[in-house]
């Protein structure tokens, strides 16, 4: 069953739309009523946990400022500077934490006249190991009060802290930063007190637990410089966290690492619509499961019972609803019965058209060979101008009625898909050649000028079919003549290449009678003309541009008319066409065609065929003999030898082809002579039949002997495979 569209296919695709909708709606809904406070949500958690990160990272450092003060206390205590080593040394042996060192740092001068720098600076290992240090006390280092954390305190107010920008620690290479506040001595400015805070384990931290929960963190300090950052990536609509924390105005920015904020809601969306919508598909598919059972398979059961009785018959199902497809059933059926009686009126109608064009072909061919060929004998006798005037008028009118048969049998073969087409090379100043030599005379009786135009080269070869172009060009040109009784006609050729393929163009114009805009497409169909009057006036079947119009198509041509009424018509057509190298062929010349000597067998049932077969062949030499049937054609070809057999097809007892059969089963010099089908049917498979047969070639009724003539020099060799000696004569 060849359905294209399956009514099966669309309600699967209908309810494919339709579960799509629903669910891109559920989506687009779930969405607008979840999303909002889950974004929320979603923000306040992350916000959460960058407030986290700030206390983790505020708290250390908070507790490095307890231990500031106490050095400040320490500087602050009027004491001799041995007693505040001893105590700060005891404070960092006790402390733990981030603070890594600290220290007093006096007003130079202030401890001894003579030396500038005496600062009590501890550090404190890796290992618990408290050290002093008194490289900052060498003046060469150009002092301690110069440094920024140090100036940025002097004179401040009690409690003052200041913190320095984070830096790289000389020694231990670790993030550090200091934070130093002033101490005074009976009111008076004494001096600095710091700690140096160590930043690797609050790095440590960040990078834990961004790695943990999948963060993206960036942490400032309070002059803007980064002090670690970690897989922090800005992205479009992506949420930043952001906060500023303690004293030291440090800032911390959280982003979601892996996944945004969004993403998260539309997962959370992903999870409401996925209890939701196999819900609501389950009650689809309910739904359909319903239609399937009660519309689609019935229909679809019925469409399977009408290709099962693509050859006739009712569709026979068992429906018991009296509904909708009850009635379609049993109005199927009537038409059926109708259509069927009708088919067999149909096939009646075509084969009887069939066998009419056979016999029409076969019937008019074979008195017109009659016509035709004593038309020709009578050529060859002593006539005075007036009676081969007349003989002339005979032969014209016999040619024009050949052409309106061959226009309607051309026609059928077209219709009914018989008409084959040849590619071989062809020369296109041949085709150039035979409409110069036609209707420049014509154009001249009727005083018309006729033009032929080329661009395209001489020596051009095409590998085309050359006779049905011909046919086309014939067609037009017998139109624009036809039409045309005063100006010109007109023929061009152009050659295209679009695309790397060679296009052959075709314009036939004229100055006649024109086409009127509503009667143009009209021209292209069978047995129609412009008008009705046109027939009355200039003849014709109609046939003519119906026949080029398919094999246009046929061709794979295209055809465009363009004509104004009283101005004339002009028909372009385009073909796809192959170029070739030229092909010659050496060609025997016999001037003499004298073929004494040789004995012909003529098989034909019509007398006057065999009388105008018999002169054509003895005007030639030939010694005849003639027969009425096949029968007696193998019999003659039995007891007598024979060079040439012109053996026709329809006759009674035994046809052409039985005959031919029979005769190329004899003994082997007998099977091989040289065998002509004579033959007024021109449909294929007849002349196919023929050349199974075993005929050698086919010649049609009515017979032209000039086509006799040169169909028996190619057959030269095999026409005297019998008599050699007299072939080397005529050389």
């Amino acid at each position: 069953m060849d359905i294209r569209s399956s009514l099966k296919k669309k309600s699967i695709f209908a309810l494919a739309i339709y579960l799509a909708m629903a669910v891109s709606l559920i989506g687009t809904v779930s969405y607008l009523v979840v999303e909002p406070p889950t974004r929320t949500q979603l923000e306040k958690n992350l916000d959460a946990r960058t407030e986290l990160i700030s206390t983790e990272i505020r708290e250390p450092i908070n507790g490095s400022l307890g231990i500031l003060q106490s050095v400040v206390s320490i500087g602050s205590i009027d004491e001799p500077q041995e007693r505040q080593a001893i105590m700060l040394a005891s404070l960092f042996g006790l402390i733990d934490g981030v603070t890594v060192s600290g220290g007093l740092w006096p007003v130079p001068y202030t401890i001894s006249d003579t030396v500038p720098f005496q600062s009590i600076f501890f550090n404190r290992a890796a290992d618990g190991a408290v050290d002093r240090v008194y490289s900052w006390d060498n003046p060469a280092s150009g002092g301690y009060d110069k440094e920024a954390w140090y100036t940025s305190v002097i004179d401040a107010p009690v409690g003052t802290v200041s913190w320095s920008s984070v830096y790289i620690d000389p020694f231990t290479h670790v993030q550090m930063i200091t934070a130093s506040s002033p101490y005074y001595v009976n009111d008076r400015f004494a001096g600095v007190a710091t700690v140096d805070i160590s930043l690797e384990s609050l790095v440590a931290f960040v990078r834990v637990h961004a790695e943990q929960h999948d963060l993206g963190v960036i942490l400032r300090d309070g002059y803007g410089d980064v002090i670690t950052e970690h897989n922090f990536q800005l992205v479009e609509d992506i949420y930043i966290s952001k906060n500023q924390f303690g004293d030291f105005n440090w800032t911390v920015d959280v982003v979601n690492a892996k996944r945004l904020v969004k993403e998260q809601v539309y997962d959370l969306v992903l999870n409401v619509e996925a209890v939701i919508v196999p819900i609501m598909l389950a009650c689809v598919m309910l739904g359909y499961m319903l239609i399937n059972r009660f519309l689609i398979s019935p229909i679809i059961v019925i469409a399977r019972r009408v290709d099962e009785t693509m050859e006739g018959g009712e569709i026979k199902v068992r429906y018991q609803s009296e509904d909708e497809i009850k009635y379609l059933i049993d109005s199927f059926n009537q038409k059926t019965v109708f259509l069927e009686e009708e088919k067999v009126k149909a096939q009646a109608s075509t084969k009887a058209k069939s066998a009419f064009l056979a016999v029409l072909s076969h019937e008019i061919r074979t008195p017109m060979n009659g016509v035709l060929g004593t038309a020709q004998i009578l050529q060859k006798t002593e006539m005075t101008d007036e009676q081969r005037k007349y003989l002339k008028t005979l032969i014209d009118s016999g040619e024009h009625m050949m052409t309106l048969l061959n226009e309607i049998l051309d026609f059928s073969k077209v219709e009914q898909g018989h008409l084959e087409l040849e590619h071989k090379p062809f020369p296109l100043e041949s085709v150039l050649g035979s409409i110069n030599s036609v209707y420049n005379t014509l154009c001249c009786e009727k005083g018309l000028q006729f033009k032929v135009y080329s661009d395209v080269p001489i020596e051009r070869w095409y590998r085309f079919d050359k006779a049905r172009l011909r046919q086309i060009l014939f067609n037009l040109l017998n139109n624009a003549v036809k039409f045309t009784s005063r100006g010109y006609v007109e023929v061009s050729f152009t050659e295209e290449i679009i695309d790397d393929q060679t296009y052959l163009r075709l314009r036939v114009r004229d100055t006649g009678i024109g086409i009127p805009k509503e009667a143009r497409e009209k021209v292209f169909k069978p047995f129609e003309q412009a008008e009705s009057s046109t027939t009355r006036r200039f003849g014709g079947t109609g046939l003519g541009l119906a026949i080029v119009n398919q094999l246009c198509e046929l061709m794979g041509g295209k055809i465009q008319l363009t004509s104004e009424v009283g101005i004339g018509s002009c028909f372009e057509i385009s073909f796809a066409v192959e170029i070739s190298e030229p092909v010659f062929t050496e060609m025997a010349m016999h001037h003499k065609h004298d073929y004494n000597g040789l004995n012909a067998l003529i098989v034909e049932d019509n007398r006057t065929n065999a009388i105008i077969l018999n002169t054509f062949l003895k005007n030639k030499g030939f010694a005849c003999d003639c027969v009425e049937n096949g029968e007696l054609a193998v019999k003659a070809a039995i007891s007598q030898d024979y060079d040439l057999i012109l053996m026709d097809n329809h006759m009674p007892v035994m046809d052409g082809a039985e005959a031919t059969t029979a005769i190329r089963k004899l003994a082997k010099n007998k099977a091989g002579m040289l065998i002509f089908g004579c033959t007024a049917d021109v449909f294929q498979d007849t002349r196919e039949r023929m050349i199974d047969a075993g005929v050698d070639h086919i010649i049609s009724k009515p017979i032209d002997e000039t086509e006799l003539d040169d169909v028996l020099i190619n057959y030269t060799e095999k026409l005297y495979q019998f008599k050699p000696d007299l072939l080397a004569n005529l050389q």
